[in-house]
């Protein structure tokens, strides 16, 4: 009986499952970093106003549409915070904007280069937090009630908060988390490279990230769409890994990532030899972080960087509390379903220390440098109820009592049985592995 029991845990610990299908951020607005074409800037017309709030008493770019709003607020072409306004919809965008030094050293230009990337994706980051923070009470309330309108977050707020003021706080921290990271600016000429992202309500119900590491989405497509994009665009550390988990279906996929400069050479073929060299070395180390999330061991590719790669990791899990309540609640979730994979043997060949053969290699970049994903969605095995065994006919002979069933015990009285749980109601259809990416280059 102890399956009924397990699933009403963790039916009672998934409060981020929508509870109709969600509709996807690109029909709020476009997002030019998962585009699969050429990322040119999305169209934004008609009239931007700058006014002050009536929601929080902030400043606000208002428009017709988000997208006019995102666009007024990216086109201030510098690094901090800003509130759009759209019809009845609101939400912020942060942008971080890094300065790198010009060399005429090409490794040297391209490192600093990346390293600024990555440095302004954790500065809009650190700055869409402190926005949020820095709302004043009346306005972190107001704020809260909207987001509470959307019911995976009033559920999810049920779990992670116990007063008003505990609500407020998982409030804003769910939006500071629920960002898209919706493009990347570089101005060659200046040396500059600006990063922008952008939170909804909207986006924060269907995408959020609620420990290090860790991203929680409404579908594995949405998840893996996101992550692919950040790992693409270079606003990731050297070396990482990521969990993503569907609450609703009990999905998961694992991803270990990488990327690796590459050399140069003057001679052709010295420097292909240099960009083969480099997808290699990438792609053992993002199967190395691939099996440290599988095995929860870091220790072989975190031994393996340098101090400035080591501080980009930390910079990259920064801004969690292993006490605080989505943390502690998302390592239940993770526990629970990395428990339904357990018989999964791909999983097992990766705490072995190898590579399924179902895992799924992405490779990405350019002449100049080579990022690659390797993705392994386990096979997630549902619970099943318990087998009922059928009644048996026995015939007893009249006037004689009736002999005590095999799990009644016999005597003058027996305990009170406990009473079965109720049967759990799914909601979600059983869950389809995603289907393996193809490889690019």
């Amino acid at each position: 009986m102890r399956y009924p029991f397990f699933l009403g845990i963790f039916l009672g610990i998934l409060s981020w499952s929508p509870l109709a299908p969600a509709s996807p951020v690109t029909e709020e607005f476009a997002v030019p970093l998962q585009a699969t074409s050429p990322r040119a800037a999305p169209r934004a017309s008609g009239r931007v106003r700058k006014v002050k709030d009536n929601l929080t008493g902030e400043p606000a770019f208002r428009a017709k549409t988000a997208q006019a709003a995102i666009t007024a607020a990216i086109e201030q072409d510098a690094a901090g915070c800003w509130m759009i306004r759209h019809n009845a919809g609101f939400g912020w965008v942060s942008s971080g904007h890094v300065r790198y030094p010009a060399s005429e050293n090409p490794v040297a230009l391209r490192r600093s280069r990346q390293e600024a990337r990555f440095q302004a994706f954790t500065d809009a980051r650190t700055r869409l937090n402190g926005c949020l923070r820095t709302l004043s009470p009346e306005a972190r309330r107001s704020v809260t009630e909207r987001l509470e309108q959307d019911g995976a977050i009033r559920l999810a707020l049920i779990n992670l908060a116990t007063n008003d003021a505990e609500k407020s706080e998982q409030a804003l921290r769910i939006l500071a988390r629920g960002f898209v990271a919706y493009s990347v600016d570089e101005n060659a000429a200046d040396h500059s490279i600006q990063v922008n992202l952008v939170t909804t309500p909207r986006t924060a119900s269907q995408l959020t990230r609620p420990a290090a590491q860790a991203i929680e989405a409404i579908s594995l497509q949405d998840g893996l769409r996101q992550l692919l994009a950040e790992i693409q665009a270079g606003l990731i550390p050297p070396v990482g890994h990521r969990l993503i988990v569907v609450n609703a279906s009990g999905e998961l996929a694992l991803v270990g990532y990488a990327l690796n400069l590459v050399g140069f050479h003057p001679n052709p073929e010295a420097q292909d030899k240099l960009r083969v060299d480099a997808e290699k070395i990438a792609t053992a180390r993002a199967t190395e972080a691939l099996v440290g999330l599988a095995t929860g061991n870091d220790a072989r590719w975190w031994n393996s960087l340098d101090e400035i790669s080591q501080n980009e990791v930390r910079a990259a899990g920064s801004g969690y509390d292993d006490n605080e309540p989505s943390v502690r609640r998302f390592g239940q979730i993770r526990d629970l379903v990395m428990a339904s994979a357990v018989d999964d043997p791909g999983l097992q060949t990766l705490r072995d220390g190898g590579l399924p053969t179902a895992a799924a290699i992405r490779r990405f970049g350019d002449e100049n440098l080579v990022t690659v994903a390797v993705i392994y969605t386990p096979t997630v095995r549902k619970p099943t109820p318990p087998t009922v065994e059928p009644a048996t006919e026995t015939t007893v002979e009249p006037g004689a009592a009736p002999a005590p069933s095999a799990s009644e015990p016999s005597g003058e009285s027996s305990p009170a049985s406990l009473p079965s749980a109720a049967p759990a109601t799914e909601t979600a259809s059983p869950a389809t592995p995603v289907a393996a990416p193809t490889e690019s280059h």
